[in-house]
């Protein structure tokens, strides 16, 4: 494909993506791209920073093999989480094809599975795939270059249209808020924070035990991991 070929697609793309007001019209979006690339399958995910021991991986649009998806898709997620954290706020680029598909898979054979980190930590998914080896119509390198776009214009359109499957958990927190997690996550105690802020030991576990209910959590410590966790100090 020409240079210009490719930023004709990139524009138009972009303005598909912009002109998304909902949910489902997102999902109509993608898989409009996976086909145009080339690809019978499609799917587009998204997992969640917290909580750290349940990180459910939430499905939005697909139309891929029941049972791939509950196999060997997560092996490919899997994959790409290694990536993403051993390289945090990358993105990750993972080929695959028949040589890594089990038995019973379902007929797919080739694919390639694309993440990006959004702000709040939450990693969007997208994975094409094809139900046999052919020749590509544009270069590996063209590709991932797609695929990149197509998931940072997917993650930009949810957080645009304020959909609560983006958001990990509601975290409003208030400058002087912040800045107790903030110390807290350093390891400090109340009266110790109450001196670094100038402010008196009631004040700082009266945030604390505020935060603690407003945010279902057991200790001050777990709402500081979670802040930390999506971004927030």
């Amino acid at each position: 494909m020409q240079d210009s070929d490719f930023f004709h697609w990139w524009r138009e793309c972009s303005l598909a993506f912009q002109s998304v007001e909902t949910a489902p019209e997102l999902l109509l979006v993608q898989q409009k791209q996976s086909v145009l690339m080339g690809f019978e399958f499609c799917a587009f995910c998204l997992r969640h920073p917290i909580p750290f021991t349940r990180q459910n991986l939430l499905t939005l649009a697909t139309n891929y093999p029941e049972q791939w998806m509950a196999g060997q898709h997560m092996e490919h997620i899997a994959a790409c989480d290694v990536i993403l954290k051993e390289q945090p706020g990358s993105r990750c680029f993972l080929s695959w094809h028949d040589a890594h598909v089990p038995r019973g898979a379902g007929d797919v054979h080739q694919g390639f599975t694309q993440g990006v980190v959004a702000s709040n930590r939450t990693v969007g998914y997208l994975s094409v795939a094809d139900c046999k080896v052919r020749m590509m119509t544009m270069s590996e390198e063209e590709l991932m270059l797609r695929m990149q776009h197509l998931c940072e214009l997917s993650m930009a359109a949810l957080q645009r249209i304020d959909t609560p499957m983006l958001e990990a958990r509601a975290m409003r927190l208030s400058k002087r808020e912040r800045e107790i997690l903030q110390w807290t996550a350093e390891g400090k105690t109340s009266s110790e924070i109450a001196m670094i802020l100038s402010i008196s030991e009631n004040t700082v576990n009266f945030h604390q035990k505020n935060m603690q209910k407003r945010f279902n959590a057991p200790n001050k410590t777990q709402i500081a991991c979670y802040a930390a966790a999506t971004g927030l100090i």
